[in-house]
């Protein structure tokens, strides 16, 4: 199965290549519409879908459909709804196609340093996606080259900048958890997933800065789901036996795949929103999947906010994960503050305002987007900065109670050090 997928990978990207971008959308509108179903003819013929809560859940779900179908036909709703999908090709493109963007022959090595500069002759909306894609193509290309790393990013091994970092990580991420994972299936004994776990976790913290360690590990939840999505429950169950404390960017990591899923790639028919408790366990696992989703959600569309607005109309205002979307939107901002500082359009995000004239939504949108947003950047980025822990925000916790500790830890020292 995995040669299938595969193929049908390259066999997508090089179509891609051949077609125009209102052809590609056409083309990612059929392949997404036969993939759903084709899914839900399979489910069908299980003898699960005819139990009484599951006929209630198909039901909703064919009724998300037909209100996501309505998104492209009506006037207003089509124009964002393509602007989405035009956003994720956009990144699916610019990711797929690195390599070729920023000249790099895999024959060749190329220092960090200047495959970092490289990234950052992009524009800064691409940057980012780049220097992550770095970080992948840099540690593959090492282990490669080398075996297993270690220090990889150390700042004994490397020079770059410091807004590189966050992105670099989850890029070697990447590359350790593509690797281990093709080394397995989902039939495999539960010894051998638990020993990608275990060898995936040494390496990453083996590998990572002092406060980087969480926007590593988040990688292996994003590959999990993105190419082994049967997997997601297995190693899970390995993560808790061998890290627990990392289980929330395992699941964060997951949320944020589900964006670019296949499944979900079109923002038409299924939605990732409206299919969390179906892909996420309860507790950790869903509030970091909601997270991780509404993270990924607000990079893409950071540019047109009236994405977003969409989202919040129609699936937050009765949501008992708005806390987790709303901290995963303001992280996400924090984030893309970190790596290309000063931009424009990130300001124009979060300070941006829906129209009046729908009050419910103005009031969501200061409530979930615009105030998160402030007081993050305001009250939480200095301090996880200068204390050099800004991959805690790749999992959802309380960033106060983080922040509260890392003061009352300051405070300690001064005293301490004033009675010397």
């Amino acid at each position: 199965m995995s040669t299938i997928v595969q193929n049908l990978t390259f066999a997508t990207r090089a179509l891609e290549k051949e077609m125009g971008q209102l052809t590609k959308s056409i083309f990612f509108f059929g392949d997404g519409l036969q993939r759903t179903v084709v899914d839900g003819a399979f489910d069908l013929l299980k003898p699960k879908t005819w139990q009484p809560a599951n006929l209630v859940r198909f039901g909703r779900d064919t009724a998300e459909i037909s209100v996501e179908l309505s998104r492209f036909l009506t006037p207003g709703e089509a124009g964002i709804a393509w602007e989405e999908l035009r956003n994720k090709l956009e990144v699916f493109l610019l990711v797929s196609e690195l390599s070729s963007i920023l000249q790099v022959d895999p024959k060749t090595w190329v220092p960090l340093s200047d495959l970092v500069n490289r990234a950052y002759s992009l524009p800064a909306f691409a940057a980012l996606w780049a220097v992550e894609g770095v970080g992948h193509y840099y540690g593959d290309a090492y282990w490669e080259r080398n075996g297993p790393p270690s220090g990889l990013l150390s700042a004994n091994s490397v020079s770059v900048p410091e807004k590189s970092l966050l992105m670099l990580h989850a890029g070697m991420g990447l590359a350790f958890a593509d690797r281990l994972l093709d080394t397995v299936t989902h039939s495999s004994p539960a010894y051998e997933i638990r020993g990608v776990v275990e060898q995936f976790v040494e390496l990453c913290r083996n590998n990572s800065r002092p406060g980087y360690l969480g926007s590593a590990v988040e990688s292996l939840g994003l590959v999990t789901r993105d190419f082994y999505p049967d997997m997601v429950s297995l190693v899970d169950e390995q993560v808790q036996e061998v890290a627990p404390e990392l289980r929330g960017y395992f699941w964060h990591g997951v949320g944020r795949a589900l964006y670019f899923s296949r499944a979900y790639f079109l923002p038409v028919l299924r939605t990732a929103w409206g299919s969390l408790d179906q892909e996420a366990q309860p507790g950790t696992g869903l509030t970091n999947a909601m997270a991780g989703l509404a993270w990924a959600a607000t990079l893409v569309n950071m540019r047109q906010p009236a994405v977003m607005e969409g989202v919040l109309r129609s699936y937050l205002y009765r949501s008992e994960l708005a806390d987790a979307f709303a901290y995963g939107v303001s992280t996400s901002i924090m984030m893309r503050e970190d790596t290309t500082p000063g931009k424009e359009f990130v300001k124009a995000f979060y300070e941006y305002q829906p129209d009046s004239i729908d009050r419910r939504l103005v009031i969501t949108w200061n409530k979930r987007v615009s105030g998160p947003a402030k007081h993050v950047l305001r009250s939480y980025y200095p301090m996880l900065k200068r204390q050099g822990l800004l991959g805690e925000v790749f999992q959802y916790q309380s960033l106060a109670t983080v922040v509260d500790r890392l003061e009352g830890e300051v405070v300690r020292s001064s005293a301490g050090a004033g009675l010397q």
